[in-house]
């Protein structure tokens, strides 16, 4: 926590080091490593989503099993839900899980 990555260090093949800022201190550490895993963010963007469906208290969009929102015919997926693990493939398979549900919405309800 508080680290702040300046730089990545490689060989020219793989990681070799990270070199990171404290932010407390301001003083510059430097780690060996052979990988490093880089995240994003953790704050999803859902201020505009206010008041149209049920939000987490971390301000995730609260979903069911099959990507729903608490409005019916509206579904979610990927790292702005509530779906545990924010990573790219549980993403992916968490899209094509909410596509279908909004298939299944859609033939069983009359538009």
């Amino acid at each position: 926590t508080s680290a702040l990555t300046s730089e990545v260090k490689g060989d020219g093949q793989k990681v070799t080091g990270l070199i990171y800022k404290d932010r407390n201190s301001s003083e510059f550490h430097s780690l060996e490593l052979e990988g490093i895993f880089v995240q994003i963010g953790l704050v999803p963007n859902t201020d505009w989503l206010k008041g149209t469906v049920e939000l987490s208290p971390r301000g995730e969009i609260v979903v069911d099993a099959r990507g729903q929102t608490s409005l019916p015919g509206i579904f979610a997926a990927g790292d702005v839900t509530t779906v545990p693990y924010k990573q790219i493939v549980i993403a992916v398979g968490e899209g094509a899980k909410a596509s279908l549900g909004a298939f299944d919405h859609l033939i069983r309800s009359s538009v």
